[in-house]
């Protein structure tokens, strides 16, 4: 133990007479494994939503009774019949929203508060207004402290004003319970009105033999759905999948900040090493400090990154929280928590990554560097190859993408290398010894500079992606919106349809109408935009052609694009639609293109859903208009002849920037990670040079005392930091276009459905190189200024 003490105490020494390596070490790790517990600690806490009690007792829920497809409420007598079956662990839950006062929204949950009594109930905070600690009453509601700032509830009563109701109830703020806010379901039941009804049963720990017995109890009245097996865990596991894939690759730029750290400080600490050998030190003593060393710098950055993550995690949250909401139906938005199990994810995986780093460095490896080399390259090349061909997964997609960057990570130091292996060009004595420094610098700043290539070409890459996304959903979006008013109806009337069918304004008349339901266990729709095929003239499908009568007959349908993709439907197959008890079955006669939908689709003629058993509903009216009438004249026709809310109609410029604004909210957390990665690799750079600045200090001074001022100086180390970093760009350009095409060809289809065409937005693609290049200029400009402002200093 004397040993090791005297080895972690010299080593913490070197490590205070070397900052910028403890910072580079620190930060690297840090900052990766942040990004890892952000997207990890959104992905949880998304499926936890879906498994906590309701009643907020500290159990999980394991199945979920939901009212039939197209219904909204349960009847409540089937809770009463489940517990006269001996379910006591069945837990009815009642929500809705309830209207204040003050004209702000509070989203109610009524739950069977008497299970407090043998389970621990939530702890009641201070009312506002008074000075003593309350219990909870029946007839009193609690509120999330947080909620109860936003609808700015009166500090000096301890009542709510409800908007059309004689009720005044009580309420209590209480930290952690999230939007909700908790009553008696009795208390409920009489603020909502809702006459016995439940939005839905929560089961704890219901086993595989009971769940027959539910079943048979619930027939028709209601589904049975595992907490696991909903439909938002489904349609959200690409979207969190490709989350955690881009978080991986920010770990990994982030880790080359921690493995040049290791490497100077390997080499720095060498002799250190061999004198404590010398010295008699045991080679276990000095592993030990070692492993000690590591392991407690791999906590340390862990705890750094799991706090960061969490700040990050709060930062993204709400735009995480618009797509969830708006693309795949989360019906709670995301409230985010520090967890202890990001902590262990970032410990594990700095662990795994410091023991690699460390296997590296080991001179048996460095000696057989060329060898090593060429088969990595082989390995990864065959890789390509074969992936690229039989990619069939989301994994096998990514897997593409991250060999993608493993080939140019190989090959860019190599060509640089290389490159400096040709005979000095330069006479003049100043560039001699740039073109000599460059070669040493290249040794000490390749982890640097692998960090800019990978940071640069997936920031690129992705660029790609969501311009030839947004290009594409425009021009579908263009002829899929081809209506010039839309109106949102609540309901089916065909009065209305009929009166506007035939106003002289008005040319034609569509519908949208859909029912939701499942195919083979996966969330589907069925949908009709009306009768006859010009109804649907406006549909993209994926063979060119135009839809026509054929595409209905013989009980036709038409599939989504996701359907042949991701679930493998060919024309001519049956497709079983499964609604509740009932069914709908037709024949696949065609693919259409469905950008921004995430689940299954079918599109069918409108008396076909009529004559159906499935429930069905109206969600909409588009309408074309007369080619002498203008949009402004046909809303306020809409206004004044029908009396049609100004709030249920949207023109389709409006429409098509709503859909827009939507999509586009996919990708802010995609950009907002893409600038994490890019800034962490500026960060690579400015810490490595100033590193290594006081290694250059010496070369420096001996250059001043030789006649060279600052300003000379300053311009040789920025054209050579200028020069390294521009050839940089120009391999992470074509590793851009490679991973921006693999993105489109294999990840989006296969994560997706979607089919998205190539397209290069040029300028955009040089900004983003060119501001790197100032970055990178600005950052290497620092250090230079630092040492000549100190050699300066000295000479006078």
């Amino acid at each position: 133990m004397t040993e090791i003490k005297l080895i972690l105490n010299t080593h913490i020494a070197y490590l205070k007479h070397h900052p910028w390596l403890l910072l580079l070490f620190i930060v690297g790790l840090s900052l990766g494994s942040a990004l890892l517990s952000a997207i990890a600690g959104l992905n949880q806490e998304a499926k936890d939503r879906h498994q906590k009690s309701s009643a907020l007792i500290d159990t999980a829920v394991s199945h979920i009774v939901k009212p039939p497809i197209g219904q909204n409420y349960v009847d409540g007598k089937l809770w009463l019949k489940l517990r006269k079956h001996g379910f006591t662990n069945a837990q009815p839950v009642l929500r809705a929203k309830l209207k204040l006062a003050s004209g702000k929204t509070l989203y109610l949950q009524g739950v069977d508060s008497l299970i407090w009594m043998t389970k621990p109930a939530p702890t009641s905070a201070q009312q506002p207004g008074s000075h003593d600690s309350t219990r909870f009453t029946f007839d009193s509601i609690l509120i999330d402290s947080k909620n109860a700032a936003k609808l700015k509830l009166a500090s000096d009563r301890n009542t709510l004003q409800l908007a059309n109701s004689p009720y005044t109830p009580r309420f209590s703020v209480i930290d952690g319970i999230g939007m909700w806010s908790i009553t008696d379901l009795a208390y409920a039941d009489m603020l909502l009105e809702a006459k016995g009804q439940l939005s839905f049963i929560e089961f704890v720990g219901l086993t595989a033999e009971q769940i027959p017995q539910v079943e048979a109890i619930l027939s028709n009245e209601a589904r049975l759905v595992a907490a696991q097996e909903q439909d938002f865990d489904a349609l959200s596991e690409a979207f969190f999948f490709n989350l955690a894939a881009l978080a991986l690759l920010g770990y990994i730029v982030a880790a080359f900040l921690s493995f040049n750290a290791i490497k100077l400080s390997i080499a720095g600490r060498r002799k250190l090493l061999s004198q404590f050998n010398i010295l008699g030190c045991s080679p276990k003593a000095i592993r030990s400090a070692i492993v000690i060393e590591f392991t407690l710098m791999s906590f340390l950055t862990a705890l750094l990154g799991s706090i960061t993550g969490f700040i990050i995690a709060n930062a993204l949250v709400l735009d995480v929280n618009r797509t969830l909401m708006g693309l795949y139906k989360l019906e709670q938005a995301l409230t985010i928590e520090w967890q202890w199990q990001t902590l262990v994810l970032g410990f594990v995986v700095n662990i795994a990554t410091l023991t690699l780093m460390l296997l590296t460095q080991k001179s048996a490896v460095q000696n057989k560097g060329n060898t090593l080399f060429y088969s990595a390259l082989g390995v990864v090349i065959a890789a390509l190859g074969y992936l690229y061909f039989n990619a069939q997964s989301e994994f096998d997609a990514l897997l593409l993408c991250f060999f993608i960057l493993l080939l140019f990570v190989l090959i860019t130091p190599r060509c640089l290398q290389s490159l400096l292996r040709v005979k000095n060009p330069f006479s003049a004595p100043l560039w001699q010894w740039l073109y000599a420094d460059s070669k040493f610098q290249l040794k000490e700043l390749t982890i640097a500079i692998v960090a800019i290539l990978v940071a640069l070409g997936s920031a690129i890459g992705m660029q790609i992606m969501v311009k030839s996304f947004s290009n594409t959903l425009n021009a579908h979006l263009e002829k899929q919106l081809s209506a010039d008013v839309y109106v949102h109806v609540d309901k089916y009337e065909p009065q209305l349809r009929a009166r506007l069918s035939a106003d002289s304004h008005i040319k034609r008349v569509g519908i949208y109408m859909a029912s939701n339901g499942y195919i083979n266990k996966v969330p589907a729709k069925l949908a009709s935009y009306g009768q006859g095929h010009q109804a649907f003239a406006h549909i993209n499908l994926t063979s060119g052609e135009a839809v026509n009568a054929s595409h209905f007959a013989n009980n036709g349908c038409i599939a989504n694009e996701q359907a042949t993709i991701k679930y493998h439907f060919q024309l001519g197959d049956t497709v079983v639609f499964k609604q509740n008890q009932h069914t709908f079955e037709c024949r696949i006669a065609a693919f259409t293109y469905d950008y921004g939908n995430t689940s299954l689709a079918l599109i069918t003629q409108e008396q076909s859903i009529k004559a159906s058993p499935l429930h069905w509903q109206v969600y909409g009216l588009s309408l074309i208009m007369n080619e002498h009438i203008t949009t402004e004249q046909l809303i306020e026709h809409l206004l004044n002849q029908y009396q049609i809310d100004s709030a249920y109609i949207t023109e389709n410029k409006r429409f098509k920037a709503i859909a827009n604004g939507l999509f586009n909210d996919t990708f802010k957390v995609t950009k907002v990670l893409n600038g994490f990665i890019l800034a962490i690799a500026l960060v690579s750079l400015c810490i490595s040079l100033l590193s290594l600045s006081a290694q250059h200090a010496k070369q420096l001074a001996v250059l001043n005392s030789l006649g060279v001022d600052a300003s000379q100086l300053q311009k040789l180390k920025l054209v050579q930091t200028t020069l390294l970093v521009g050839f940089t760009c120009l391999f992470a350009i074509p590793l851009g276009f490679a991973l921006g095409f693999a993105l489109l060809k294999f990840v989006m289809p296969i994560a997706f459905g979607w089919t998205i065409h190539f397209y290069l937005d040029l300028p955009a693609l040089l900004n983003t190189c060119l501001l790197l290049l100032l970055a990178a200029v600005l950052c290497a400009y620092l250090p230079v200024k630092k040492l000549t402002t100190d050699l300066h200093a000295k000479g006078s």
